[in-house]
């Protein structure tokens, strides 16, 4: 990724939304398809264990064969300049860190039906075989 144009491959940098141990998500837009995307990228230091790289394949190409209304659709896996990189579908809206934040503390029947579809997701993907 160049620092100076925020370009990765077809994808242009729009602001970073997280970091993680393993890779950092970035709003992205896939200029292809004209849409936005989520583009999970690799941190380039963890592309040395070629263990790690198979693992994150598998993973991406297993989370791929989902489909749920409620998990992230996946687009594409990719390389690109040395760069490990999953697009996948944008979730729209705050988090529930910022949620929390607006709002104060979630009523328990609020939380509970926040927490239902994921619930439902996480039961799915365990049916196939995905373990979160």
């Amino acid at each position: 990724m160049t620092e100076d144009t925020q370009q990765l491959g077809k994808y242009q940098i729009l602001s970073e939304l997280g970091r993680g141990a393993f890779a950092t998500v970035y709003r992205a837009l896939d200029t292809t398809l004209d849409r936005e995307v989520a583009l999970k990228v690799l941190h380039p230091q963890l592309l040395t264990d070629p263990t790690f790289v198979a693992r994150f394949k598998r993973e991406a190409r297993t989370m791929a064969d989902l489909t749920h209304p409620h998990i992230a659709t996946i687009y594409e896996i990719g390389e690109v300049e040395g760069r490990l990189f999953i697009a996948l579908q944008l979730a729209r809206g705050p988090d529930l860190g910022q949620a929390i934040a607006q709002r104060g503390r979630i009523p328990w029947d609020e939380a509970l039906a926040l927490l239902k579809p994921v619930c439902e997701a996480l039961d799915y993907a365990h049916g196939q075989g995905v373990i979160h």
